[in-house]
């Protein structure tokens, strides 16, 4: 796939930008960069999640570098974490291998929705309970 100017100029932005939220939330690959490939570059689910794995990678590690350098990476959790998505992760591209691309497409947006939800909720009752405390 050749890029022209205007396509390589808005891949670096959002790329950059990727990576900002990466650095400041801790998350990259699903959260950002496949919905940004499928919006705006226009790829297709699945070439957009493939991409997407491919591209985390200098993500993960220059933010795992950056957050050990103050001690905030517990490498004993990441090292079983990374093991087990290491297998997970081979079911998983074997299912998006198989699922029609609007499936993959629909399941992909309400996973997203759950854990936004999910964490949504949890951040409000982390308040209350913390403004319960203080009073």
């Amino acid at each position: 796939m050749l890029l022209d100017a205007t396509t390589l100029s808005l891949a670096i932005a959002c790329g950059v930008a990727a990576g900002v939220l990466a650095g400041l939330f801790g998350v990259g690959g699903g959260i950002i960069f496949v919905p940004t490939l499928v919006i705006i570059f226009s790829f297709h689910q699945l070439d957009a999640q493939a991409t997407s794995l491919a591209a985390i990678i200098p993500v993960a590690l220059i933010g795992a570098w950056r957050q050990n350098t103050e001690h905030l990476v517990y490498w004993r959790g990441a090292v079983i974490m990374g093991v087990g998505a290491a297998f997970g992760v081979l079911i998983g591209a074997e299912f998006a291998l198989r699922l029609p691309e609007a499936t993959l497409s629909r399941v992909f947006g309400m996973v997203l929705l759950l854990v936004g939800g999910e964490m949504i909720i949890s951040s409000i009752r982390k308040l209350q309970a913390k403004r319960a405390a203080a009073n």
